[in-house]
């Protein structure tokens, strides 16, 4: 879960125009959806920008702090970003959805994978081959994790890292009774890249004493 927390007021205007309006001002309408409805906001572009780009993607849980405009009343919710609206060519935001989660009712995401470690088979000549880059998962939102950690050290050239086989935080759990491969080594050692070559030179060594036999 970030450590961040955005800020937004309730707004009553909506419509082209009034987005228009408000995107001038420095800021950027934005919806709240979930079980309080769906709530209009408005949030300051630049600082809300700002925030989002310290974010590892839509899967992270965010506080968002809310600032009532016609009751008053201040609350906060815990919510994933459900789409991010961007300007054309300009460096800025122009609209952005959240969706608000029940706090007791798992959810089905998917989270990043980050490779850790160098393995044996790469040192080797191999390569590192990323098959998939999130996997689906099963958690309640205040366990969402940012990213799931996959230890390569161990694989040799031809190994792989299946979906079941990997090590998940506490309280998450896989959201697919599949068991495809996540990560793998593919290529081939040094040692028999230099044998393949040693081999060709060979052949080609005999066959221009045969040529010059016959000559």
């Amino acid at each position: 879960m970030s450590q961040n927390q955005l800020t937004a007021n309730t707004r009553s205007s909506k419509g082209k125009t009034a987005n228009q309006k408000l995107r001038q001002s420095g800021k950027i309408p934005a919806v709240l959806y979930g079980p309080r409805g769906n709530i209009l906001l408005e949030m300051e572009e630049e600082s809300t920008r700002h925030l989002l780009e310290k974010m590892s993607g839509l899967h992270e849980l965010v506080s968002i702090a809310v600032a009532d405009s016609a009751s008053g009343d201040n609350w906060t919710a815990q919510v994933l970003l459900r789409e991010i609206q961007k300007h054309p060519f300009k460096h800025k935001l122009t609209h952005l959805d959240f969706w608000e989660l029940p706090e007791a009712e798992p959810q089905n995401v998917r989270i990043p994978i980050s490779v850790i470690g160098e393995s044996r088979g790469v040192k080797s000549g191999g390569v590192l081959q990323m098959v998939v880059r999130e996997i689906p998962v099963k958690c309640l939102p205040a366990n969402i994790p940012s990213l799931i950690e996959i230890d390569s050290s161990a694989l040799e050239i031809g190994d792989s890292v299946r979906i079941q086989d990997v090590t998940l935080p506490g309280n998450v759990t896989l959201s697919t009774d599949e068991n495809y491969a996540v990560i793998s080594i593919v290529g081939r050692a040094k040692e028999e890249e230099e044998t393949v070559d040693g081999a060709d030179e060979g052949e080609e060594d005999s066959a221009d004493e045969e040529k010059t036999e016959e000559e």
